[in-house]
């Protein structure tokens, strides 16, 4: 367990280390810091992940069941000779905040990292890649649309845990998480940081990272993601949820709004009554999570789809799947702003989450 010092307390405060062998203090007219900012969900080391880069315990890290981070914080510091920003955000599937809290949260990353991330590091730990890694990698490409591949490079923390296995060798274990990875212009990239750092020197992994980071840079002609990008993603979202939910949608607020009239107005029952009322407020809430996150998930695939960036070509050779991921994100990268393609975003994200509620409408309708 860490804690940040005071000296990193403040929010968005530059602050300069020097470590022999690895940093030396920026001049005043050095050109603006390298800003850097972790996706991921709840577990997978992002705090961890950005003390390992800026090389002490800027952020806060504890072995706990629930996560730490619950708003983004921003930390800079000198690295390898050069200011960088990381922001930390709050973990996707937080287990103290609602998934709705969690994107408004997450969403502030943009604007605290003004004018824009130069790129995103999305957190995964090498294992089973289960329906909450798929689920948080749906989100993603909700919360910052199709155009945020540009800017992203898949981050494996705790490399040890590979055993001796290739990176490349355990992506070819799951299609989903190789196509993902194979459309992020970043690609990937792996930290072994199981441990605390103790050395003085700036280790060897965090220098690659960032030459990968500034290849980005250099592909998106020294550009970052802009808040107008971002503006843009939650608008054709807007639009689709308004689309899918219609009517049935408004029927629901009006029923909701209903009901808590009634209750505000009859009193009280028994005990058992009320027992019973809140365990069926429980379930309806259980219900409204789970159809938002599928909502969610449901969503991004339909936007992705909509975009061109993954096809429906279920019956094909791995080889052949990766190579059609990597050009269609090459053509999105071409593109003079692939987001303002935003119709066709809308129409496959309106497609998959219709299916999603047709499927809960008696959630939401009876």
């Amino acid at each position: 367990m860490s804690s940040p010092e005071n000296a990193a307390s403040h929010e968005g405060m530059p602050m300069t280390v020097i470590r022999s062998g690895c940093e030396a203090p920026l001049p005043p007219s050095e050109a603006e810091p390298l800003r850097i900012v972790l996706l991921g969900r709840t577990g997978t080391g992002r705090s961890s992940s950005g003390n390992t880069i800026l090389g002490r315990p800027a952020f806060w890290v504890d072995v706990s069941p629930c996560s730490v981070t619950t708003q983004c914080q921003r930390k800079t510091l000198t690295v390898d000779g050069r200011s960088v920003s990381v922001i930390d955000t709050p973990g996707f599937f937080h287990t103290q905040l609602s998934p709705e809290e969690v994107m408004a949260e997450v969403g502030r990353c943009v604007v605290l990292s003004s004018p824009g991330p130069h790129a995103f590091l999305v957190t995964l730990r090498p294992g089973r890649f289960t329906q909450e890694e798929r689920d948080t990698l749906e989100w993603i490409k909700v919360t910052f649309g199709p155009g945020a591949i540009r800017f992203t490079v898949v981050l494996f923390t705790w490399g040890d845990q590979l055993l001796g296995k290739s990176i490349e060798d355990f992506l070819q274990e799951s299609d989903e998480l190789s196509e993902f990875v194979s459309s992020c212009c970043g690609g990937y990239h792996v930290f072994d940081n199981s441990g605390q750092q103790k050395t003085t020197e700036c280790p060897q992994q965090v220098v690659q990272l960032l030459e990968k980071i500034d290849k980005i840079v250099a592909d998106n002609g020294g550009g970052c993601y802009s808040n107008e990008m971002f503006k843009e993603a939650e608008r054709a979202i807007r639009e689709a949820q308004e689309r899918i939910l219609g009517e049935r949608g408004h029927k629901f607020l009006q029923k909701e709004a209903q009901d808590k009239e009634a209750q505000g107005g009859l009193e009280r029952g028994k005990k058992e009554d009320e027992e019973t009322r809140r365990e069926e407020e429980e379930a309806r809430k259980r219900a409204e999570r789970l159809f938002w996150s599928e909502l969610v998930s449901a969503m991004g695939r339909g936007a992705a789809e909509g975009a061109g960036i993954v096809g429906k070509d279920k019956g094909k050779g791995k080889a052949v799947k990766k190579v059609k991921v990597v050009e269609k994100a090459a053509a999105l990268v071409a593109s003079p702003l692939s987001i303002r393609s935003a119709a066709r975003v809308v129409e496959g994200a309106v497609r998959e989450g219709s299916k999603v509620f047709y499927k809960h409408r008696k959630t939401f309708l009876h």
